[in-house]
């Protein structure tokens, strides 16, 4: 749990330095042509991320890690990042105002009440995080698992007993 705690939040870090510098600093519009960045950013971030905190779990497990258990550790990264992160988001909210839905691409040109938007933005955050985060733990899983060692698989064990026998 100490895992998914310190990756999630690492996820969480990285995410709110680029809303907070895109905020005050870049300026990236929903509409501009570098609008493509941020979902860019956060998913290699959480990608990158979700890979450490894996392969920081199999180390924990003596270099052993199943596809479940990589799974459900990556699942478990993603969880904490989708909850701190939508806390992140609302407290930014609050403080910042509805400026902060201004590169929320549901906000642009909508006649919809902003509350609508908040919710549509915090649950594609929420449900984004999460499925993204299964495809990259299965992903990452799948590379990480460990390998059949020579020799230790059931066909060759079957032949050296057929030898044998």
């Amino acid at each position: 749990m100490k895992t998914a705690v310190k990756y999630g939040l690492i996820i969480t870090l990285g995410v709110a330095i680029w809303v907070i510098a895109d905020h005050f600093l870049l300026h990236i519009s929903a509409s501009g042509k570098a609008a493509f960045l941020t979902p860019i950013f956060f998913n290699l971030l959480q990608l990158v991320v979700l890979f450490l905190g894996i392969r920081a779990h199999r180390q924990e497990n003596r270099d052993r890690l199943t596809l479940g258990q990589g799974i459900r550790c990556g699942l478990a990264i993603s969880l904490v990042y989708a909850i701190t992160a939508s806390v992140f988001f609302l407290a930014f909210y609050l403080i910042v105002g509805s400026k902060a839905l201004q590169n929320e691409p549901g906000a642009l040109g909508s006649d919809r009440p902003e509350r609508y938007v908040i919710m549509q933005a915090f649950a594609g955050l929420f449900l984004g995080a999460l499925i993204a985060g299964l495809i990259y733990s299965t992903v990452i899983s799948f590379g990480l698992r460990p390998l059949p060692q020579a020799g230790s698989d059931r066909q060759s064990q079957s032949r050296q007993s057929r030898r044998r026998g």
